[in-house]
């Protein structure tokens, strides 16, 4: 190898020379495997490397001629594929391909370098398959245009474009059981070809350069450049391994690069969005890996040197562990609220639970006031704070399905039961328009049967259960959006997600055009989900057409596209699969989306089905006993199960024998091999329930609508989880089941040919073997997807222990977050939590804090706040110390944090947290606990943050300590509290102001005028006050008795020294409730008249303005609750005797004049009309005969007559009567005098 100096040298010469005008017109498509071994070439010998860049280049520029174009198989057997000598022992082997690209032209695609040794059989067969595209594809590969004739440079012939694939003829490329033919086999059928064009081709060169393995463009199929070229939103439903997020990020990355080639415009904001931590880690590594690549052809020589010298720094970095439960971890720099999001985080990767997206948004619809409780509040915080507030499958099963196992039928198994509760009962569309944010029982069992047909028949009884499950919380959705919405929303694997949380996320996103749906409906088994595709569709567009949330609608009517073509697994696992697919479309269509259906371009082994033999017991016993000893299953190989219950069975047996999954688990996840074990026997459908489908499917008969109704509907859960089970498999799939339920699909497997079937004594035949770099990959995925029990294994078995004891902190954590019972359950957290530390001491930058700060949160859990708040500390996280430093009752320590680390707490949390000690200080008592350093520079800076917060009681301690009472007693006039200001006022010491004691009296005046205004009933305003505050004998006595006489004398005491208004207002109080007359003496009833008289003939002079009440007069004001405002005009305080309901609270005097004038004309009328029928009628009436007669021997209780004694029937009593009824006549004149006539007055 030639030395480091001139390899470099010589490389850099060749990138100076390497104009990009070199690079032919012709498009190169290379496999993958192609570019690796370019990568290593250029590690183990860069002029070698050189070489192959070279020939590259040729055959971009069309050069096929001499040993650029000799012929390796074809045209006799098929395709013609060429070998391009490089060096005497070297070869690019490529094919002259019509690409679906853009342009629509021919392209070089290169499968490989190899040496002249290498160059084997498997050409002819691939030349043979190619063959089988068709005609026109032939022709198309075969066409030359030459350049300049005789010159052996062609140009690419241009084809009219194609929208689909050109699909080969003859059946799949078969794999062999073995695997012997894998590798050429994946070359043809299954490898993806990165694209390097003149633009491209230079990004290549300065990769090799950098000695960087840049990541070029791939190949898309016609299908894939639809999805990436559309316009509108889209739909994109497909199976596991279609393309689905291929089309995605190419997509993305497309927007992205336009926006970089034209300067000027804002960068558009892209959103990516899935529910596994995982996932969105590696497509966000993938976009970035593609958008530094292609960046690469800008760089300079000294950007190229540092460049390398940090790859070289990086060469031996392990594979990134990511938590599940920390999905922010994997990209620092993210801010907490979404609020908080610029331009400059995106494209933005990111999960959707609390444990990303959606804690970002809790954290922006907090309420403010931190002092207040609100459920919602209490919930989002707990997100905040990841303290998981919601019921995951895991939890439920653990917690809560042991207690509702009783009150359900027992075919009602627990993923059925979670299901129907957070698809249909809370996360339906219909839950979504309900006032609670969930389904009533009568909404719920009236739903339609063929929609949600699961429970059709038994609804009443899971209603039952999910009562018992209402901490199921309120969506987020129901909260105000705060910050900008973003250009483009990606959802990967949507079906994973609630309807409801759709609409969230369709919140998000203000383009209409801008959404990326992606999903595999074959999928939703997902504990949770009761998802369709055309349930979203149809939620999106009832929500766009409402318009109730403010959504812009499409214009142009989203695209829907269907991937079918499955890249990763072949024929024999796809068809079975596709076998259960079709059973389950069959029986419940309304159940899944139905889609074209699924194939393979790959041909492989059938899964095989083991059974026992005869009156076998326990058929598998060898199989698992085996394991125990010095054999094992590989790396890749796995034993799926129902449930936990299932693989403690086995684990209970045989100890830890290999890796053993649920179903559930399993999710996500593929594996070379897949034991399924024992799937039927643990199924909660009936045998008969399993006949039936046999009976219907292997005569193809449409089911019945008793099949397809309750209590059958059980088997269309049943048949989703067998597909996953299927499908985690990519080689083979092996059954083990030899019990009666299992009879009915075996047979209909096997009448089909899609299944061999096997003795169970041949099953030790397939135990694999794996190497310790296998182990260690594999512990890494399971440890990436949150199988932390069995990445322990594959570590261990790896031999790697800092992983290893990683795996098992997090293993710890997540038994203790299924622990039931508080004592065990905080156990548990504080193994977990010393586990975090042990491997935070042996970590490094920010793995370090992060194992902090998952130590913290265990430390939490287990309600050892103080433990937990110094470890926040140790994590850098002095907003997660602080709040558990709240929850100890610290408060010192807390100001410690604000005053010490203020740059480490976010200004809104500062806040809080500032709020929180301020209250804990001021209510314990400023004199009694002081906080350890002042947290306001200044008493008028205090001053003026806790009259902004309206804390008041701190607010007059404060001043009360520095001996302001005059301000004190202001604040409490202010807050109406008259006693408190008047007994403040009463501290003041005469030498100190001279004022306050009638500052004090000015107060009780004022609020008495405010509560005593005209015409309003009298209130109890002075119980409880103290006799000393109040000295004026009205207001003393209205507090009284506001009937007794004094009331009167006190009117024409304020009348005879012209204080009308104020006479008025006695008179009124007085006579505001009317004596009853009935047994009343003559002399008695003369008295009241001529009270009565003066009180009506006071209204009737102001009323006519003989007495004037001007708005001006400060003693009407105060009488009738009338205010000054500024430019002569006067306001009417609400809840007097002139107040209604008003326009605009503001008067000129005049306007008053005419209300006033009004109002007391409308009163006098109805004072006199109250007197004349309750009072003096009744009093007026004539004399009982039979009373007279009988005297005293008459019953008078039910007689309105009068009843007076014989004896007192004289003339002085009938000379009474006549000038009674004369004083009634003149009260009468007098309000006729103002009211109008009679008959008017009466008809009113």
């Amino acid at each position: 190898m030639p030395p480091p100096a001139y390899t470099q040298a010589h490389l850099e010469a060749t990138l100076a020379a390497s104009d990009i005008n070199r690079f032919g017109e012709w498009t190169i498509l290379m496999a993958s495997s192609a570019t690796k071994d370019l990568f290593q070439l250029r590690r183990d010998d860069a002029k070698t490397a050189e070489c192959v860049l070279k020939k590259i280049r040729q055959l971009s520029r069309g050069q096929f001629s001499g040993n650029n174009y000799k012929m390796l198989h074809g045209p006799s057997h098929g395709i013609p594929i060429y070998q391009a000598e490089v060096l005497s022992n070297l070869r690019l082997v490529y094919q002259i391909d019509c690409a679906i690209d853009d342009d629509g032209q021919e392209v070089v695609k290169v499968y490989g370098i190899y040496s002249y040794k290498q160059l084997d059989h498997i050409w002819p067969r691939l030349s043979k398959v190619l063959n089988g595209r068709g005609k026109v594809y032939r022709q198309r590969c075969m066409l030359r245009e030459p350049a300049q004739p005789g010159s052996g440079v062609y140009r690419p012939a241009v084809f009219p474009l194609r929208d689909e694939e050109f699909i080969t003829e003859e059946s799949p490329i078969f794999m062999r059981e073995d695997g012997s033919n894998e590798n050429y086999i994946r070359l043809i059928s299954m490898v993806r070809f990165f694209c390097i064009s003149r633009n491209l081709h230079l990004t290549l060169v300065i990769g090799l350069i950098a000695e960087q393995e840049v990541e070029l463009p791939i190949q898309l199929t016609a299908k894939e450049w639809q999805i990436v070229r559309c316009a509108t939103s889209c739909y994109v439903i497909g199976r596991s391994g279609t393309g689905k997020t291929t089309a995605m990020v190419y997509k993305m990355l497309g927007i992205h690069r336009a926006w970089v080639q034209v300067p000027g415009v804002r960068k558009p904001r892209q959103l990516f969005v899935t529910r596994f931590p995982v996932l969105a880690a590696k497509v966000e590594e993938f976009f970035t890996s593609l958008v530094e690549s292609l960046a690469l052809a800008g760089c300079t020589q000294d950007e190229l040197r540092k460049l390398r010298s940090q790859i070289k720094n990086t060469e031996h970095q392990e594979p990134k562990m990511t938590d599940p439960l920390n999905a922010l971890n994997y990209r620092p720099g993210t801010p907490q609220k979404y609020s908080d999001l610029s331009d400059h985080d995106f494209p933005l990767f990111i999960t959707f639970d609390q444990a990303g997206l959606a804690r970002m948004i809790a954290a922006d619809t907090q309420i403010d006031n931190p002092n207040s409780y609100d459920r919602h509040h209490f919930i989002l915080t707990k997100v905040i704070n990841d303290e998981s507030s919601f019921i995951t499958y895991d939890v439920f099963r653990a917690n809560y399905w042991p207690r509702l196992l009783n009150t359900l039928p027992r075919n009602f198994g627990p993923w059925l039961v979670f299901s129907e509760f957070m698809g249909v009962i809370k996360g339906s569309e219909r839950a979504f328009q309900s006032p609670d944010g969930l389904l009533d029982r009568q909404t719920y069992v009236n739903l339609s049967a063929r929609t949600y047909p699961v429970f059709a028949e038994d609804r009443h009884a899971l209603y039952n259960a999910f009562e018992l499950t209402c901490t199921i919380l309120q969506a987020l959705s129901r909260n105000p959006l705060k910050g900008q919405t973003v250009d483009y929303l990606y959802v990967d694997e949507v079906q994973d997600n609630l309807i409801i949380d759709t609409m969230l996320l369709r919140i998000l996103c203000s383009n209409a055009d801008g959404f990326f749906w992606a999903g595999d409906t074959a999928q939703t088994i997902s504990a949770g989900s009761s998802f369709r595709f055309a349930d979203l569709k149809a939620f999106i567009h009832h929500t766009e057409a409402e318009g109730t949330l403010g959504i812009q609608k499409c214009c142009t009517k989203p695209e829907l596209f269907e991937l079918a073509i499955n890249y990763r697994s072949h024929s024999g696992i796809v068809n079975c699969a596709q076998s259960v697919v079709k059973l389950i479309t069959d029986f419940w269509p309304k159940s899944i989306d139905i889609l074209n259906p699924e194939s393979a371009i790959l041909g492989g082994p059938k899964p095989v089905f083991f059974v026992g033999s005869q009156g076998e017991s326990l058929p598998y016993e060898p199989f698992f006993s085996g394991l125990q000893g010095s054999r094992e299953l590989g790396a890749d190989q796995c034993i799926l199960v129902r449930d936990s219950d299932a693989r403690d069975q086995i684990k209970e047996r045989f100890g830890d024998i290999s890796m053993v999954l649920t179903l559930q688990e399993s999710k996500g996840l593929e594996f070379d091999d897949v034991f399924l074990y024992n799937f039927f026997e643990g199924s909660t459908a009936l045998l008969s329930q399993w006949r039936v489908v046999f009976a219907c499917g292997s005569q193809g008969l449409t089911p019945s609508r008793d099949v397809s109704e309750s209590p059958h509907t059980v088997l269309c859960t049943e048949l989703k989880n067998l597909y996953v089970g299927i499908t985690r498999a990519r080689k083979n799939l092996y059954l083990l089941d030899h019990s009666e339920k299992s009879q009915p699909m075996r047979e209909l497997w096997s009448n089909e040919g899609l299944i061999d079937v096997a003795p169970s004594s041949n099953l030790c035949n397939y135990i694999g073997e794996s190497s310790p770099e296998q182990w260690a990959a594999f512990g890494y995925k399971l440890f990436n997807a949150g199988q932390f029990q069995e990445a322990i294994r594959c570590f261990d078995r790896a031999k790697l222990p800092r992983q290893l004891r990683i795996a098992r902190a997090c293993r710890l954590r997540q038994v203790a977050i299924l622990t039931v019972r508080p004592s065990e359950r905080q156990k548990a957290f504080r193994a977990a939590a010393q586990a975090f530390v042990e491997c935070a001491g042996e970590a490094l930058g920010t793995q370090k804090t992060s194992f902090y700060g998952d130590a913290a949160k265990c430390y939490a859990s287990a309600d050892d706040f103080l433990e937990a708040a110094k470890i926040y500390m140790d994590a850098n996280d002095f907003a997660g110390a602080a709040e558990q430093y709240r929850k100890a009752g610290h408060f010192d320590k807390i100001v410690q944090i604000l005053t010490r680390h203020p740059e480490k707490v976010t200004a809104s949390y500062r806040n809080e947290l500032l709020y929180i000690c301020v209250v804990h200080y001021s209510r314990n008592g400023l004199r009694l606990f002081r906080p350890p350093v002042r947290l306001f520079s200044s008493t008028a800076d205090e001053l003026k943050y806790l009259e902004g917060k309206g804390l008041h009681k701190a607010r007059t301690n404060l001043l009360e300590a520095h001996g302001r009472l005059l301000e004190v007693a202001e604040i409490q006039l202010s807050l109406g509290q008259l006693c408190d200001a008047i007994q403040t006022l009463f501290r003041v010491k005469p030498q100190d102001n001279p004022s306050a004691m009638q500052r004090a009296a000015d107060i009780a005046l004022s609020t008495l005028w405010r509560e005593c205004s005209f015409g309003m009933p009298v209130r109890d305003i002075l119980s409880n006050k103290g006799s000393d505050a109040h000295k004026i004998r009205f207001f003393r006595a209205l507090a009284e008795s506001p009937f007794a006489v004094e009331i009167y004398r006190l009117g024409e005491e304020f009348s005879d020294r012209g204080e009308d208004a104020m006479a008025l207002m006695a008179f009124d109080v007085f006579f505001s409730q009317l004596p009853t007359l009935h047994s009343a003496q003559a002399p008695q009833f003369d008295n009241f008249l001529r009270r009565f008289e003066r009180y009506v003939r006071l209204l009737v002079s102001v009323v006519s303005h003989e007495i004037p009440f001007p708005a001006t007069d400060s003693q009407v004001r105060k009488v009738f609750g009338i205010a000054p405002l500024s430019d002569h005009h006067y306001s009417i305080t609400p809840g007097t005797f002139l107040h209604k309901r008003f326009t605009q609270n503001r008067h000129l005097a005049a306007d008053i004049g005419l209300l006033l004038n009004a109002q007391l004309k409308a009163h006098l009328r109805q004072k006199v009309l109250e007197e004349n029928i309750s009072c003096i009628a009744r009093a007026f009436s004539t004399q009982c005969p039979y009373f007279v007669l009988h005297d005293c021997h008459y019953r008078t209780a039910h007689c309105s007559h009068q009843h007076s004694r014989r004896t007192s029937l004289n003339a002085t009593l009938y000379n009474m009567k006549v000038n009674l009824h004369l004083q009634q006549i003149r009260i009468l004149d007098l309000m006729f005098s103002v009211v109008g006539e009679y008959e008017d007055w009466h008809a009113r």
